[in-house]
């Protein structure tokens, strides 16, 4: 018997060889909550302002520039699209009983592609929400491994201070509030592709299609 795993939904992770450039002290517990939010949470979103008190427009730019750099050689690896622009970049402090609700990135930049977290502080673990909701409405019973895996609702990614995590704006994802007072800082982002580099390539797979049509019109 073969058992085929498809539908995969993409995580990315690698480690930040800068990490240890950014360095941010601990402050103390603070509410600042954007709107639409629930949780206890300081966040910065959608952007981190040039005034802002925790992170400089200095480091700000350069810890964008450090992540792109990383990412872009990342793509170009795994031969991915790496022609894109870091979107809506904020960070999100967290402290005692402080955390975020179920969300994804969708309302984010115009088109998101990537979403992505630098855990750079006191890292516990992001929450992942399965996709699809009919998934355990068909549960049967088992005892193999793969099909625990196959059934599972929630995924937390094993991760570390320094760590870079991307996924896909549709995946729905949380934090739990933090049961003690060690602070915990992310950085998260939004990859959108560059326009230009977006309207070659629908340019091209519309012209393939024509040249498809044409070859099997013969």
């Amino acid at each position: 018997m073969t058992l085929h795993k498809i539908f995969f939904v993409p995580l990315i992770s690698f480690r930040f060889s800068k990490h240890s450039k950014y360095f941010f002290p601990d402050i103390e517990r603070l509410d600042n909550i954007p709107q639409g939010w629930t949780q206890s949470i300081n966040s910065s979103y959608p952007r981190i302002e040039d005034d802002d008190k925790i992170v400089s427009s200095d480091v700000r730019d350069n810890l964008i520039k450090d992540l792109y750099e990383e990412m872009a050689q990342v793509f170009k690896e795994e031969k991915m699209c790496y022609n894109f622009s870091i979107r809506d970049f904020w960070y999100n402090i967290y402290h005692d009983e402080q955390g975020q609700e179920p969300h994804t990135h969708l309302g984010g930049c115009k088109s998101p592609v990537w979403c992505g977290i630098y855990y750079n502080k006191g890292s516990r673990p992001t929450t992942f929400i399965r996709p699809d909701v009919n998934n355990k409405m068909h549960e049967f019973p088992h005892q193999s491994e793969f099909f625990t895996n196959y059934f599972a609702e929630l995924m937390s990614p094993n991760i570390s201070d320094g760590v870079v995590l991307l996924f896909p704006p549709y995946l729905k994802h949380y934090v739990m509030p933090s049961r003690d007072d060690k602070m915990r800082m992310t950085f998260s982002f939004n990859l959108e592709i560059i326009s230009a580099y977006l309207s070659l390539s629908i340019k091209l797979l519309s012209s393939l299609g024509s040249l498809c049509k044409s070859y099997n019109s013969h």
